[in-house]
């Protein structure tokens, strides 16, 4: 014997598209909190946006002219030595009106029973006009090329990329 399966009411199934569409939206909004949250760090910055720092056999040494890109634009940045591991360091670009002055500080890297000043310098910068931030640079083994990244409140996706002039 067959039954006849009830009817729903008009309230039931609304109440039930509404109930699935509120699931729905939770579990949404749920996968993009925690793709956002294992993606970054706790100060907002990128997990894989700073390199780590290596030791080279001979101590890296960013002071000097370099002339490069950065974000399209060439531009030369001049970086001269404030003592062991710090540098001041100041982009001009060649056809914009752009002006960059940094602080940087090398990391020192455990090599046998010393220090020796790394391959990796993180940095603050301002542009005169209220822009600041904060950036990365690596250099090469051989002292003569460098590239990196800044950019403001964490978020370093802006690219640069230079080779020594001297």
């Amino acid at each position: 014997m067959l039954r006849a399966r009830p009817q729903p009411r008009a309230g039931d199934l609304r109440r039930s598209c509404v109930s699935a569409l509120r699931t729905r939206a939770f579990a949404l909004v749920w996968v993009a909190a925690v793709v956002l949250t294992s993606a970054c760090k706790h100060d907002g910055a990128t997990a894989s946006s700073v390199p780590e720092a290596e030791a080279y056999d001979a101590p890296s040494d960013f002071a000097g002219t370099w002339i490069g890109e950065v974000e399209g634009q060439v531009g030369t940045l001049t970086i001269s030595s404030l003592g062991p591991g710090r540098y001041r360091g100041r982009y001009e670009g060649e056809a914009v009106a752009v002006d960059y002055v940094l602080l940087l500080e090398q990391d020192l890297m455990p090599l046998g029973a010393g220090l020796l000043p790394g391959n990796r310098a993180l940095f603050t910068w301002q542009d005169g006009r209220g822009g600041r931030g904060e950036g990365w640079l690596l250099i090469n083994r051989e002292d003569s090329a460098l590239t990196g990244a800044f950019g403001e409140r964490g978020l370093l996706e802006r690219p640069w990329s230079f080779i020594r002039v001297e």
